[in-house]
């Protein structure tokens, strides 16, 4: 983990806004927002983390415990922190009506020259999910896959979503 210099450094490096470090601090210094649950098909656990020095929950291990063990083994991954925050997107649905909605990502992550949130799913889930919310989760030609009310709401603040 960073440590107060060097996460000053690293903010500043990245031009972050006053107010995305605030929430940077925010969410680097608090608990998650939510304990993960299994589903049918879902097999929760938590990951001990040595780069972070503390565990990790995890919500599906065939997807979100091998991005773990992403983060864990990347240099530039420098910190990731499980269910950070949670987030109000708006969409319209398929009959065009306007749908708030409150998210909670996957993981925040700080990479040395980016950081962002990273939501990780099986791609059969998210064509299911492109089906039922075209506005909220789409597939570009390149086959990479977008959450552009996610996406929209963070790049304001200096950040990128994945999904």
């Amino acid at each position: 983990m960073l440590s107060d210099r060097e996460f000053e450094d690293w903010c500043r490096r990245l031009c972050l806004p006053e107010t995305t470090k605030e929430l940077v601090q925010k969410i680097r210094n608090s608990e998650p927002v939510r304990k993960v649950g299994g589903g049918a098909k879902n097999v929760c656990g938590s990951y001990p983390s040595r780069k972070m020095g503390k565990t990790i929950q995890f919500e599906s291990h065939k997807v979100e415990l091998p991005a773990l063990v992403e983060y864990e083994n990347d240099e530039d991954v420098l910190e990731y922190y499980d269910q950070p925050i949670r987030l109000s997107l708006s969409f319209h649905s398929l009959s065009g009506r306007c749908v708030v909605t409150s998210h909670t990502p996957d993981f925040w992550v700080m990479r040395r020259n980016s950081a962002g949130f990273e939501e990780w799913k099986a791609s059969e889930r998210l064509k299911t999910l492109a089906q039922k919310q075209p506005t909220r989760y789409q597939q570009s030609e390149e086959g990479r896959w977008h959450a552009p009310p996610a996406e929209t709401k963070v790049q304001a603040m200096g950040l990128y979503y994945y999904l």
